[in-house]
């Protein structure tokens, strides 16, 4: 017996992946994810490519059209298993207007493979930068990235990707100019909801109708008096994430009984609030100096006692701007 077939022998199950194309491999379970769906330009476009055996016996793998070799002692899926789609790769990247790319640029489909032997309830994985191989993914686009590996006897669901320069958030002040760099990995639907008002035109003219000396100041209501929503009605669930309440914070406003009630009425904090902690979807933050400058000018307004600026802080100008760019991590 040769050393292969020994290693073999010490597999309880023996799946030839890829004997039959599209054949459903029983047990496993294929996932793609993306580390951000949102990715500025000229950063990494990392795509975590996983394997896991859901049966209570070990699955031997192997790449389609290779000759099966003993793997090397270190842990990770390998890149021929990731690329391992006959006669494709496996990987298919693809846009909303039909194009498509299957055939990454750098990679080239071995002769010989090692196999993979996933334990019991075990999975196996590895973190690809997908420009390396799709430079399509180097522009701005929203892409669908889909994967099938072992000639299709497995699908993963797809992947979808937002790459372009991301933006911050610009408000205009008769004191002043605030900007707002946004938590899109750890907030999306709070982020997404808060660029949609703002490129619509809604926050502006709008006031700061609320202000708590020393901790925070609040606005973006439609009625200017704290009861007002979208006027679709629409709410946004709850996001919490790690971001600290502390100065300079932006969250959305919530009624106190309701953690998915947040609609357009946001706050910035003044002050650090750990109370608010896990209380308050926090999407975003002020950054700069002049920032800070107008957050200290508009604290500094008189307020009566209902805690209501005794003159009127409006929202000159809300926009949408390019985020500054920085070198790819």
């Amino acid at each position: 017996m040769g050393p292969l077939a020994a290693f073999l022998g010490a597999s309880a199950a023996w799946l030839a992946a890829g004997a039959a194309l599209d054949t459903p491999i029983p047990g496993i379970q294929v996932r793609a994810r993306a580390v951000s769906q949102h990715v500025p330009l000229n950063h990494p476009v990392w795509i975590e490519f996983s394997i896991e055996n859901t049966t209570r016996e070990p699955i031997t793998l192997t790449v389609p059209g290779t000759e099966p070799q003993i793997p090397p002692p270190e842990m990770g899926l390998p890149l021929a298993h990731v690329f391992s789609s006959g006669s494709g790769t496996g990987v298919t990247v693809s846009t909303e207007s039909g194009r498509n790319w299957d055939e990454p640029v750098s990679y080239h489909a071995p002769s010989e493979a090692p196999i993979l032997l996933l334990g019991a309830k075990s999975t196996v994985g590895t973190t690809l930068d997908l420009r390396e191989y799709f430079p399509a993914l180097r522009s701005a686009g929203q892409f669908r990235v889909t994967w099938k590996p072992y000639a299709g006897a497995a699908t993963s669901p797809a992947v979808l990707i937002t790459v372009a320069p991301r933006k911050q958030v610009e408000i205009v002040t008769d004191d002043g100019k605030m900007t707002i760099s946004l938590f899109y990995d750890d907030a999306p639907q709070t982020v997404a909801n808060f660029i949609e008002l703002a490129k619509t035109g809604f926050y502006t003219g709008k006031t700061f109708h609320r202000l708590e000396p020393g901790y925070m100041i609040q606005g973006g209501d439609p009625r200017g008096d704290g009861t007002g929503i979208r006027p679709d009605g629409k709410r946004i669930p709850a996001e919490f994430n790690a971001h600290p309440h502390q100065k300079g914070s932006v969250s959305m406003a919530l009624l106190d009984d309701d953690p998915d009630s947040a609609s357009c009425q946001f706050f910035i904090c003044n002050t650090r609030q750990k109370d608010w902690d896990g209380r308050y979807t926090v999407f975003g933050e002020l950054t700069g100096d002049e920032s800070f400058t107008t957050l200290d000018r508009l604290m500094a307004t008189p307020v009566d006692d209902f805690a209501r600026p005794r003159r009127p802080l409006y929202m000159r100008a809300v926009r949408l701007t390019d985020e500054p760019v920085s070198s790819a991590p």
